[in-house]
């Protein structure tokens, strides 16, 4: 059995696939989703995001039946002291950036990175146990799945740093996935996508829209993923192998790109723009603090208002958007505005009382003020993608995700690169990463390599280079000979194609007296770093290898082999005491202070 997992901003959805010969050809796989009801009466692919916890921090519900009870709470003035948390997602990355879209309320307010720990460990726990509970049912002859016959699979944005990935694994496991990373994979998500849209028809976007299909069939055709989700953009390109489709078919050629532009920013701009300008800023202030149901009541109604617009093509071929909407005001948020605020919202209103009217203009620059930086940032991976010579055939762009259900969306894009490149959508974008995710565990295989994120390497100490080396960094080792401490040792720079079977082995000395060593892992966006203390560069794991069983032989007969391996979505590191065969892999404990610069200098193996 295969369960995947779509962890979202928005929303959070299972889905899964039997393994079996009949299932084996990806074409004839079936995959079932769970269907979800979220406010509005619209059905989706995923539950909510969101979590209510009791006054003693413990998890009591989940998704929409969180916030319909957090709303009934809010009603009472939270009495008994509950939390609601919403978005959550986006504080795990949330050291840069904007960090104003997650919510904590109630007694969650202030909430810091180890209670979003907690909060993403309880969703997947609950996400868990619905999908054991679902595939329960499909029990064949009376026995059910037990855990060792699941692999489970979690998407990551592609955006996301080691750190990320790392907190993203530990969460999962503290929620009752497996640890063994053969049954729970990390798959980014325009990776997922992308595997998804080469199974499955899509709309290609253009003036008469007919359906296609991600062409796979011409070797050393490239397209890009632009994948639209709840908090963020990830844009990752790739290229299908000369040897054609089949195992190992895809290959990243770039560098994945992205940013904090998902659709949850355009329903943070309808507070702070419309109804701070609607309000006022002072008032809107006190109305949050004094209504927060009702502010919360107006948010879900321009949310389910939002996924009803349609753009429609001016004669310039120009996307527009002519409705207006609506948006009824609560009666406690009513009584509570000052006359000139309630007349002038009349008149606004074309004399409807209890009504913001948001006019197409003002929807449209809510919709640009997101869509227009996603354009940017496909022009720059474009840009950085020409650099890999002419395309073979036609250039092809997968847009999904749940905000590549935004008809302005689509159409803009199409608009700004339908002429250059051949555009195509799921029929439905919000389960391209969740279905992907599931083919991608299935056979992981069809993954032949991915672009290594960062320079990746550790510390050694290695000759010393008169004339180029620092003079504090000098020192004689146990043997007499003249060293640099520090030095950077690269296993794999940044933007390297890494094959997911490829391990890169270095070779390191161990002094006779020295009974415990440590292998620092370091990781820099430099291209050709020296020493592991530049600036930008960060200590980011550690292995602590077993060398007992070659103590006080001579240097000579001393070493360790240092092994990464950087196929998978996440860095494996083994390091091996050739004299007695120990081996021990790194648990790469990527620490809060990753992406700020690090200060940690512990003692390194010596480098042949």
């Amino acid at each position: 059995m295969i369960v995947a997992i779509d962890f979202g901003t928005h929303g959070t959805g299972f889905a899964w696939a039997t393994v079996s010969a009949l299932q084996d050809a990806a074409g004839h796989r079936v995959v079932v989703y769970q269907p979800f009801t979220q406010s509005g009466g619209h059905t989706y692919p995923k539950d909510l995001s969101a979590v209510l916890v009791n006054r003693t921090g413990d998890p009591v519900k989940f998704g929409e039946r969180a916030r319909n009870a957090w709303d009934r709470e809010l009603a009472r003035g939270n009495p008994q002291g509950f939390g609601y948390a919403s978005k959550f997602k986006m504080a795990i990355h949330g050291r840069e950036g904007k960090s104003d879209i997650p919510e904590f309320l109630g007694s969650l307010a202030g909430a810091r990175r180890h209670t979003v720990k907690v909060l993403v460990t309880a969703m997947l726990t609950h996400v868990r146990r619905a999908a054991l509970d679902q595939i329960g049912r499909y029990a064949v002859g009376g026995a059910a799945y037990t855990a060792d016959e699941i692999r489970w699979c979690l998407t990551i944005p592609a955006m996301w740093t080691e750190a990320d990935r790392q907190f993203m694994r530990t969460a999962a496991v503290s929620a009752g996935l497996p640890g063994d990373m053969e049954r729970l994979l990390l798959v980014q998500e325009p990776e997922a996508a992308a595997v998804y849209c080469a199974l499955n028809a899509g709309t290609v976007l253009g003036p008469d829209r007919p359906e296609g299909q991600l062409e796979v069939d011409t070797p050393g055709s490239r397209f890009m993923v632009v994948d639209c989700g709840g908090g963020t953009v990830d844009i990752t390109s790739y290229q299908i192998r000369a040897e054609g489709v089949g195992p190992g078919q895809l290959k990243e050629t770039r560098v994945a790109d992205g940013d904090r532009l998902g659709s949850a920013y355009v329903n943070h701009a309808f507070v702070t723009d419309i109804l701070s300008d609607r309000f006022g800023e002072q008032q809107l202030k006190q109305l949050i603090a004094a209504f927060p149901k009702e502010v919360g009541q107006l948010e879900t109604e321009w949310e389910t208002e939002k996924v009803r617009l349609v753009s429609e093509t001016a004669a310039d071929g120009t996307p527009v958007i002519t409705d207006t909407v609506l948006i009824s005001i609560p009666g406690k948020i009513w009584d509570a505005l000052d006359p000139g605020t309630r007349t002038r919202l009349t008149v606004l209103a074309s004399g409807e009382t209890h009504y913001i009217e948001i006019t197409a203009h003002e929807i449209t620059t809510l919709f640009e003020s997101v869509v227009r930086p996603i354009l940017s940032t496909i022009e720059r991976q474009r840009a950085a993608a020409s650099g890999d010579g002419p395309a073979v055939g036609r250039e092809q762009m997968l847009l999904v995700g749940g905000f590549a259900r935004s008809t302005y969306l689509r159409d803009r894009i199409a608009q700004r690169f339908g002429h250059e490149v051949r555009v195509i959508t799921p029929m439905d974008p919000a389960v391209a990463v969740l279905g992907g995710a599931v083919h991608f565990a299935y056979d992981p295989s069809i993954i032949w390599g991915r672009r290594s994120k960062y320079t990746y390497g550790f510390g050694c100490s290695m000759p010393f280079r008169h004339g180029i080396d620092p003079q504090e960094k000098f020192f004689i080792d146990d043997d007499g000979n003249e060293k640099c401490n520090d030095r950077f040792v690269v296993m794999a720079r940044r933007g390297d194609l890494v094959p997911t079977d490829h391990k890169a082995v270095n070779t390191v000395a161990v002094f006779p007296k020295w009974t415990s060593v440590q292998v620092t892992i370091h990781a820099t966006y430099a291209h050709d770093p020296d020493y592991t203390d530049e600036e930008g560069c960060e200590a980011i794991g550690k292995v602590i290898p077993d060398i007992s069983g070659s103590v006080g032989l001579p240097t000579s007969e001393r070493s360790l082999d240092v092994a990464f391996s950087f196929g998978t979505t996440e860095i494996e590191v083994e390091v091996c005491d050739r004299r007695s065969g120990a081996a021990r892999r790194a648990e790469v404990a990527f620490d809060d202070l990753y992406g700020r610069g690090s200060t940690d200098r512990p003692e390194t193996p010596q480098g042949r």
